[in-house]
């Protein structure tokens, strides 16, 4: 055959190969359609490919009827060429399906009429739908005839996408009239629903749209809520009338015990007074009663200039974390407000109910019943790195209570709750693998004194309790000043606040253990009474979940010493083993196998051996942000990688310089601590150097008495003439000796 009438070869997998689904089915077909159009089987891929996106972007909102017609118009394409051969060839009467270009395909559902006259008559939506169809299917039929008859191709492309307009109306237009046709029998089905339940008598109809409020229902409800809320008497210095404080949640229990009226929260909190009387919120409270929900302020976190540069110390250790995960613990401790006994648990953290009639808003009386009478908690949150549907915020809450008469928290106490929650086998799926504790632990304090690691007594609490655990690697992490609200632990305090709201813990259920003076006078007796508000504060807390996990609360009565045949930690040890900054404190193992034992987590001793074996220096770059500690290890320079707290902003330069060794440049957070490094390793370290040059000095003169063997006396007396003769022949004989 001639060339002129070969077939031109336009592919059919222009872009995929295999296509896996309809977008790539699409992109195929509209790639042969362009090829067939314009007769070029080399078109540009790339601009080929941002009108196939364009395209696809208006085909994929209708459906897989509609998407298939599409790609089957494209394949279905005669190439311009072809299509002038086919005119020349065939005859004039040929069928019209023999020599027209074929149109897009319609499948039957654009064929079919929609009878207006079977939808009902108060349907409007669904007769505007019908009659739009109607209208499209007229005009496809139309642009149908008139392409049969076409013989120039520009109009039948214009023919050809007014056609696929009208096939998207008619698509749009049945999804629109099968879903009002849904929604029509849907409300049908209700309404039949409503009428068979008014016949028996279950539901009511009103002669006026709307339904009764719930004061029409019941008028007494205004009295209702006044007695639910109890009132107390101040102290008589302060002659003002003060409420029992109660949470909206206890408000609607109230009503609900003992008159058994059950409002929604929402629709009480419709009958108490606004927050905000000029609002459009303000409107929907019709008739409120003189109670309202009073929030009292909080005090605002203060500012610190070394707020961002302890976040970045907590956040990479919440990294490095996240990256050894199965190998880590994470524990954010803290003391929470002390609770006193005989005077309301909480105060100036949360929502209270109250009357309008006085101005009073909390109770602002409160004189302790005597010194020292509140109970301590001290909260733990135990935190799994590995849990992916925890954000390391939330965790389980372990709580322990003491009396601050007797014996009160500090770093030991501190470190006997670590144990005795290490100890206790509903935390052993999170802190123990294969019943052994996890080798590292990181711990989030606030700061105090009791927990701050930067105070002496702190760490050697902190040191004992890494060798007792037999850890690999321990930091203990802080937040700056008036910024402990960013630890965890503080997130949980809130719903332990709530549940003392409205709660006073008596001070003498056994009796009085004070006298006029608030002195206590028998101690026997007020362990007892002591105990007793405890376990009951144990109670309250312990009845429900937080964070979706049961709370641990134990009531302790004994001081204890955590580590009482533990050797002591001296300073070299410390030296050795740990980093000291300002707001943290690394602990490591170190080398020698007499001191401590084998890795159990050798790919973190590996990873922190490139930097002495700790997590390295938080860093600023060059924008001014600090930089993600793990990734400083692992792409930065070592020697890039500045001293310790070089970056944090209230050390000066100045300042900075002082608390380095002027000796070896190492850094100390306290001038205290470089002097005892100077005295306890420089101290030495001179010692022996001096030692080692005394006996240089000695080596070297009795080398020369050795010489003096072969040699002329008379050379010898000239180089010693300050020592004897006698002197000279022992120094000699010393030298041959076995002693040396």
């Amino acid at each position: 055959m001639q060339s002129f009438l070969k077939a031109p070869n336009f592919s059919k997998t222009f872009f995929y190969k295999q296509p896996q689904n309809k977008y790539q089915e699409f992109c195929n077909a509209y790639a042969y359609y362009k090829q067939a159009t314009l007769c070029d089987p080399k078109l540009n891929r790339e601009k080929l490919s941002q009108e196939c996106a364009s395209e696809w972007k208006d085909v994929k909102k209708h459906d897989n009827v509609f998407i298939e017609s599409k790609i089957c118009e494209y394949y279905e394409t005669i190439p311009t060429t072809v299509r002038s051969h086919q005119q020349i060839l065939m005859s004039r009467n040929a069928t019209p399906s023999s020599h027209h270009t074929p149109t897009p395909s319609t499948s039957k559902q654009y064929k079919e009429y929609i009878d207006i006259t079977s939808l009902p008559k108060n349907a409007k939506s669904q007769y505007d739908a019908a009659v739009k169809i109607n209208s499209a299917m007229k005009k496809i039929s139309e642009c149908e005839q008139m392409m049969e008859i076409a013989s120039d191709d520009s109009m039948k492309v214009m023919l050809s996408s007014k056609l696929i307009e009208e096939q998207k109306v008619v698509s749009e237009q049945n999804a629109r009239l099968n879903k009002l046709k849904r929604h029509a029998d849907a409300q049908a089905k209700l309404a039949a629903k409503k009428n068979k339940l008014l016949e028996e008598g279950i539901v009511e109809r009103y002669d006026t749209p709307g339904r009764p409020s719930a004061a029409m229902k019941d008028p007494e409800l205004w009295d209702k809520i006044h007695d639910s809320i109890e009132f107390g008497a101040a102290h008589a210095k302060r002659r003002k009338v003060v409420i029992k404080v109660r949470t909206i949640k206890h408000l609607r229990e109230t009503l609900e015990e003992k008159y058994n009226t059950y409002l929604s929260r929402q629709c009480l909190s419709t009958y108490l007074q606004p927050r905000h009387q000029n609002t459009f919120a303000a409107r929907r409270h019709h008739h409120p009663t003189k109670v309202g929900l009073a929030s009292v302020a909080r005090t605002e976190m203060k500012t610190h200039i070394d707020e961002h540069y302890c976040l970045a110390s907590v956040k990479a250790a919440r990294t490095f974390a996240e990256v050894f995960a199965d190998e880590t613990i994470i524990i954010s401790q803290d003391d929470k407000a002390k609770i006193g006994l005989g005077i309301p648990a909480v105060g100036r953290t949360f929502k209270a109910i109250q009357t309008t009639n006085e101005p009073v808003t909390v109770e602002d009386h409160d004189f302790p019943m005597g010194s020292k009478m509140k109970l301590i908690p001290s909260v733990y949150l135990i935190i799994n790195p590995a849990d992916s549907s925890d954000t390391l915020r939330t965790g389980q809450l372990s709580i322990f209570i003491r009396p601050e008469y007797f014996i009160g928290t500090s770093s030991a106490t501190h470190m006997v709750d670590l144990k005795n929650i290490i100890s206790n086998e509903k935390f052993s799926a999170t802190l123990k693998k294969e019943n052994e504790v996890k080798p590292i632990l990181i711990l989030l304090v606030d700061g105090g004194p009791d927990e701050n690691p930067k105070h002496m007594k702190n760490i050697i609490q902190y040191a004992h309790l890494f060798r007792t655990l037999d850890l690999d690697y321990l930091t203990i992490r802080t937040h700056a000043p008036g910024q402990s609200a960013y630890n965890p632990v503080e997130r949980s305090m809130a719903s332990l606040s709530a549940k003392l709201a409205g709660i006073t813990l008596p001070i003498g259920e056994f009796g009085s253990h004070l006298n006029s003076q608030g002195n206590v006078v028998d101690e026997e007796l007020a362990r007892k009474n002591f105990e007793y508000s405890g376990k009951r504060l144990c109670d309250i807390w312990e009845r429900d979940d937080i964070h979706g996990k049961p709370v641990t609360v134990e009531y302790i009565n004994q001081e204890k010493n955590p580590f009482d045949n533990e050797p002591p930690i001296l300073w070299n040890w410390i030296e050795r083993h740990a980093q000291m900054c300002r707001y943290s404190l690394d602990i490591k193992k170190c080398k020698d196998r007499e001191c401590c034992y084998e890795y159990r987590a050798p790919d973190v001793a590996t990873l922190l051996d490139e930097n002495n074996g700790f997590l390295p220096s938080i860093i600023k770059g060059r924008d001014g942000h600090f930089i993600n500690s793990i990734h400083a290890l692992d792409y930065y320079d070592k020697l890039k990688i500045q001293e310790y707290d070089r970056y944090c902003p209230s050390i000066s330069q100045e300042l900075y310089q002082r608390l380095c060794c002027n000796i070896c440049g190492k850094y100390f957070p306290t001038l205290k601590y470089i002097s005892e490094h100077k005295r306890n390793i420089h101290s030495l370290k001179q010692t022996a150097r001096k030692s080692k040059r005394v006996q240089k000095q000695n080596n070297e003169t009795e080398m020369e008495c050795v010489f003096i063997v072969n040699t002329n006396f008379n050379e010898a007396e000239d180089i010693f003439q300050r020592v004897p003769w006698q002197e000279t022949v022992q120094d000699f004989r010393a030298v041959q000796s076995d002693e040396e």
